[in-house]
């Protein structure tokens, strides 16, 4: 079986409905859609306890970053982004 996006925590549940059916049965990345490779990483799952799958890509942009330490703290002021 497959690996964990998110190893040790609590499995995101998913809305089927905003999913492909290839999605809701684990043929097809969960995030990209992508089907070849078939996707193995679990990512979540949806409210019927189905386990959703991501791409290896994408499973790595849903696994959180570590935590950070204060001494890696930020100390400049955070840029501002006009929204148009």
């Amino acid at each position: 079986m497959g690996r964990e996006a998110m190893p040790g925590s609590p499995l995101v549940t998913f809305d089927p409905d905003e999913l492909t059916l290839a999605q809701c049965d684990g043929d097809a990345c969960v995030v990209c859609h992508k089907r070849w490779p078939r996707p193995r990483v679990r990512a979540g799952r949806l409210p019927d306890d189905r386990i959703v799958h991501a791409c290896d890509d994408c499973a790595e942009a849903l696994a959180p970053l570590p935590p950070r330490s204060p001494e890696d703290r930020d100390t400049r002021p955070m840029a501002r982004v006009p929204v148009p």
